[in-house]
């Protein structure tokens, strides 16, 4: 598999390589792994603010974490739908929760 593919999440596009899509560097089987990328462009229906965090993931295998904590939050949802559970399990980093009374 070669070329390039265009990722629509929530409509913001993201252009990457099959190659990162289905690299092992993320130690998981991914969501994107499971994509069918022939079509060269597949839409995400997902909100696209943490995207570009998976995408430098796969790129190279290290998940660089914001020092803020909603956008941390942020990123271990999406994680949990991405299929990224060692990458959960490996941060140690369990997101307070927020009760209303």
């Amino acid at each position: 598999m070669s070329g390039t593919v265009i990722l629509n999440v929530g409509g913001q596009k993201f252009t990457t390589t099959v190659e990162t899509l289905t690299s092992t560097n993320s130690k998981d089987i991914n969501y994107f792994a499971k994509l069918d990328t022939s079509h060269g462009e597949i839409f995400i229906d997902r909100d696209p603010t943490v995207f570009q965090y998976f995408l430098n993931y796969l790129r190279d295998g290290v998940m660089v974490w914001p020092e803020d904590h909603l956008t941390r939050t942020q990123i271990l949802e999406e994680a949990k739908f991405y299929g990224f559970n060692k990458l959960i399990e490996r941060t140690g980093y369990l997101p307070t929760l927020f009760l209303s009374l």
